[in-house]
């Protein structure tokens, strides 16, 4: 297998229900492989990347909240940087903040963060560049550029000016969501120059090029929370990949089956042909080569209501934005398939069950309802908590 070079580019916040609006998404669809049914682990970046850099989900990695800031993953946990690193690869980043995700294994790792309005087409260019310059003639490279605008702009203009039950905000979803698209359309300009450098640089054909989002965005939905890191509705959890290189990812090809966020390390290292180390803490992500290669998979529920089957998704939360008070640990945990979703919210002791091929927007709470259900999602969920704890 040739040595790929790989290129993340983070669209922090970017909903999957909006993307097909702009025409760049559409692009790079007809170029690679959609998944348009990913799930992040936690709904807040923090969280969300440290447990894409290593498979796994943030009670096994040991970042699972916000009190883990400046940390690095516990000892044996190793980051998707590192196995590139020590497999020959040159690796930078441009994080959103310095302290969200582990440095382990970058050689070089920067932050726009105390930058007033920077033009990340033209820092992410440069970076791009540089990387020529740093690496050894043919050597391949792991660039990491987080694009952080739609964030920066929910803080701007939401949280710093409306709190979790505001009416005003809280009754103007039309108005929120607009100006959400706003955001998004000013992401999807930056995208859009940025992956011509990559195709203008000559990137295209030994690259292996992800796009994707940490989480999704409320705009309103749920009265509790402005946008994120609160709860775990679909609009922050449920989110997207592509994946861009024509030897390995068919063009054009959406695969609409249940996956993860903690799948992106396990499959770069698979193409790469880079194995796992058995020294270190087990990875849980799967393989979304799988999912492209045998037809026979499914994350479908059957058709049975009273059925639980396919793969289940595992999204925990409890960050600064969190009920209060907030936790050392997360205090929402949801265990969802294709049609079942079950929520835990410690902090009242509530749960919520969720129908969501009927009722996609998660309003009518069927906890009551379907006991059965209930039980046997409550047990999957003990089932994955308990596997955090495995080495």
């Amino acid at each position: 297998m040739p040595k790929f070079n790989v290129i993340l580019l983070l669209i922090d916040g970017a909903r999957v229900d909006r993307i097909s609006k702009f025409p760049i998404f559409q692009k790079i669809q007809e170029n690679g492989t959609f998944f348009s049914h990913m799930i992040t682990h936690s709904p807040y970046t923090l969280v969300s990347m440290n447990s894409i850099f290593t498979g796994m989900y943030g009670s096994k990695n040991g970042i699972n909240a916000y009190y883990q800031m400046f940390q690095d993953p516990k000892p044996g946990c190793m980051t998707l940087a590192e196995y590139l690193s020590e497999n020959g690869w040159y690796t930078c980043g441009d994080a959103m903040r310095l302290s969200l995700v582990s440095h382990k294994g970058f050689k070089k790792i920067t932050s726009q963060e105390h930058i007033d309005d920077p033009d990340f087409v033209k820092i992410h260019s440069e970076i791009l560049d540089q990387i020529k310059k740093d690496k050894t003639p043919d050597q391949p490279f792991f660039a990491y550029l987080h694009y952080p605008k739609i964030h920066h702009s929910i803080k701007e203009n939401v949280f710093d000016k409306c709190d979790d039950f505001s009416e005003e905000y809280f009754s103007n979803r039309d108005q929120n969501l607009k100006n959400y698209d706003k955001y998004l359309e000013e992401a999807s300009n930056y995208l859009e120059k940025i992956y011509q450098k990559i195709l203008n640089d000559d990137l295209y054909s030994n690259s292996i090029i992800i796009v994707m989002a940490d989480h999704g965005m409320g705009v309103g939905e749920k009265i509790g929370e402005r946008a994120y890191g609160v709860f775990t509705y679909d609009y922050s959890i449920r989110t997207f990949a592509y994946f861009i290189q024509p030897k390995i990812f068919p063009k054009g090809k959406e695969i609409t089956e249940l996956t993860e966020t903690i799948d992106i390390m396990p499959t770069i290292l698979n193409t790469l042909e880079i194995p796992e180390k058995t020294s270190s803490l087990k990875i849980q992500g799967k393989n979304l080569l799988e999912y492209i290669n045998n037809s026979n998979i499914s994350t479908k529920s059957n058709s049975d209501q009273n059925e639980l089957s396919g793969r289940f998704a595992f999204s925990e939360t409890g960050g600064v934005e969190g009920p209060w008070p907030s936790p050392n640990e997360p205090n929402v945990k949801c265990i969802r398939n294709f049609k079942w979703k079950l929520i835990h919210n410690l902090t009242p002791g509530n749960w919520e069950l969720y129908d969501l091929e009927k009722d996609p927007n998660e309003n009518e709470n069927l906890v009551d309802s379907f006991p059965d259900i209930v039980k046997k999602l409550k047990l999957k969920m003990g089932d994955i908590e308990k596997s955090c704890d495995e080495s």
